[in-house]
């Protein structure tokens, strides 16, 4: 792919905005919705180096809290580096971590990093594709009572994004221990 990863989120954020200028009364997407901030999920390599950026802007006191709070989750759910480990590990590991709130989850409902939030945080909740195939797989929060032609219109490529191989994943709790070891 010749996009830059930032020119990727940029595609994001401006398809995310067209869908909500569009179809707005669909979506429950909003300050304080945080639904999509429970559990623990895959996120690609090239987020780490954008969380890390959220990291450097971060003041001290927030940054503390983003790498106690992550390092805590680690440790709570034992989780295993999700690069090294089988399908049945990752899968038990994220059942542990069903309903965890993302470290960066503030508790107003703000995202504490979210200029610099991963691909599928800006993605999240709208219905996806890949390429011409429908996939659907919607937040249940959205599209409730839409019809299917405003769903598909809605839907997110994902041939617009790189593949995550399974040793460019991480879990945003890893990625913020990792950038934080960056940043010395």
């Amino acid at each position: 792919m010749s996009d830059s990863y930032k020119e990727i989120l940029s595609r994001a954020d401006l398809h995310f905005g067209e869908v909500r200028s569009r179809l707005g009364h669909h979506l429950e997407c909003r300050l304080g919705c945080t639904g999509c901030c429970h559990g623990l999920f895959e996120i690609g390599s090239a987020d780490v180096a954008m969380i890390t950026d959220a990291l450097r802007a971060a003041d001290p006191e927030t940054r503390a809290l983003l790498v106690a709070r992550s390092r805590e989750i680690l440790e709570t759910f034992d989780a295993p580096s999700i690069r090294d480990c089988d399908e049945s590990e990752k899968d038990a590991f994220f059942a542990r971590a069903d309903d965890v709130a993302c470290p960066a989850l503030a508790d107003d409902g703000a995202c504490r990093i979210y200029e610099h939030r991963p691909l599928v945080c800006r993605t999240f909740g709208l219905p996806i594709r890949e390429g011409r195939t429908y996939l659907g797989q919607e937040c249940e929060l959205n599209f409730i009572s839409a019809l299917r032609e405003e769903k598909e219109s809605a839907a997110w490529d994902l041939e617009w994004e790189d593949a995550a191989a399974a040793e460019d994943q991480f879990t945003i709790p890893e990625a913020i221990v990792v950038a934080s070891l960056f940043l010395g």
